[in-house]
């Protein structure tokens, strides 16, 4: 199961919230509707694991996630995966651990992104992240998302949108 979060705007500080994978899933969804290059063609129900960089999706409906709704990025949808990297640990850290170390990495890739640094813009970011069940199953990855302002969708990619 993934955890999310929302994003909280703090003065000049990178607010960000998470979302949690969860990991206890029995019955996965899949995949998304894909072309030979990867590309979503439709969109459609997809475990929260197979979310790739450059997928947009629905708002999830829970922190607690299990599964997404990938969208084709021309058309309207609330969030875009804009970078991942997997935790080197061998125990879980810790909730805390994991989103400080989400937040950093999240920060770290924005401006390269967007094109602004995080302070300077008014688009939000979250990120999946595993949480100590799906830990247990192998679950390293942290994927950062970025959305509209106050959660407005978008269409289309943010990447170089410097806003």
């Amino acid at each position: 199961m993934l955890h999310r979060s929302k994003t909280l705007r703090a003065a000049a500080m990178l607010g960000m919230a998470s979302l949690a994978l969860a990991g206890c899933s029995l019955i996965s969804s899949g995949d998304a509707k894909r072309d030979e290059s990867g590309k979503p063609t439709e969109s459609s129900k997809a475990d929260a694991f197979k979310v790739k960089l450059g997928d947009c999706i629905a708002n999830p409906d829970s922190q607690e996630v299990m599964d997404v709704t990938i969208i084709p990025c021309d058309q309207s949808h609330d969030l875009e995966a804009y970078a991942s990297t997997n935790m080197d640990a061998s125990t879980f850290p810790g909730d805390t651990e994991v989103g400080s170390q989400a937040e950093e990495y999240c920060g770290a890739q924005f401006a390269t992104f967007v094109g602004l640094p995080f302070e300077e813009s008014a688009l939000e970011v979250t990120f999946l992240h595993p949480t100590s069940d799906s830990w247990k199953n192998g679950d390293r990855e942290i994927v950062c998302l970025i959305g509209g302002t106050a959660g407005a969708a978008t269409t289309g990619t943010l990447k170089g949108a410097a806003k």
